[in-house]
């Protein structure tokens, strides 16, 4: 095997550049075995101004790598807990629901349940009114005229929408919950013939916002769609 590293005839003129250095090197990997001399005279510019050797240069690197891939576990562990949490309130609201055969019950519950869950400070189960609508007695019914001027899109789009509010419109979502309430998240109860909306609220205006997974709320909110239906109409 020829060595790149030797001195070249002068007769021939050309020069290999970096990146044919570089492949020549990526294809043998053990180059340096039995070349000892020339990787201890193989020095790198460091951070601080002092050159520091190739071996150096290789455990920084490992060891930056390996810090990289921990922070990444670590945010997978972070993740899975967090689904199984999610999972936990999930089975737990469910099963809670199954029990209770009034609609006020079951909105009740809903409220009970979900504001004992961490970042929840507020909640409340709003269905709209109709005619149509029986079993209600107790619930708490208001008109979409609110949601529309308010939320136009939340009715247009008929998916979570998360924001900040303001006083005002914590006030008539939550009532006597609202004083520090100062962002929302919106749960239509109902995609095809939307029944009401899942108020969720928190004291910061930042909780929920437009960049947060709704996966769970559009989930919690499908349940409640296919269990009230059977209640009301």
């Amino acid at each position: 095997m020829s060595d790149i590293f030797a001195p070249q005839n002068n007769d021939n003129t050309d020069v290999l550049s970096a990146d044919q250095v570089a492949a020549y090197l990526r294809k043998h990997p053990d180059f340096f075995i039995n070349r000892d001399s020339l990787l201890a005279e193989i020095t790198l510019p460091h951070e601080s101004g002092h050159a520091i050797s190739l071996l150096e240069r290789q455990v920084k690197i490992l060891r930056e790598r390996s810090i990289e891939s921990r922070h990444t576990l670590n945010q997978l562990l972070e993740t899975a807990k967090y689904n199984d949490q999610l999972f936990n309130v999930t089975r737990a609201l469910i099963l809670a629901l199954l029990m209770e055969d009034e609609v006020a019950q079951i909105a009740s519950a809903t409220e009970a349940n979900l504001c004992t869950q961490p970042g929840i400070d507020a909640c409340s189960v709003i269905l709209f009114q109709a005619e149509h609508l029986k079993n209600v007695e107790h619930t708490r019914l208001e008109s979409a005229e609110f949601l529309q001027e308010n939320f136009p899109t939340l009715l247009r789009d008929r998916r979570t929408l998360c924001r900040a509010v303001s006083k005002d419109t914590a006030a008539f979502l939550f009532a006597h919950q609202s004083a520090s309430i100062r962002s929302v998240a919106l749960c239509p109860i109902g995609r095809e013939r939307m029944l009401g909306v899942l108020a969720i609220g928190n004291k910061s205006q930042d909780y929920f916002n437009d960049e947060l997974d709704t996966l769970f709320l559009d989930f919690i909110g499908e349940v409640l769609e296919s269990i009230l239906v059977r209640k009301i109409l």
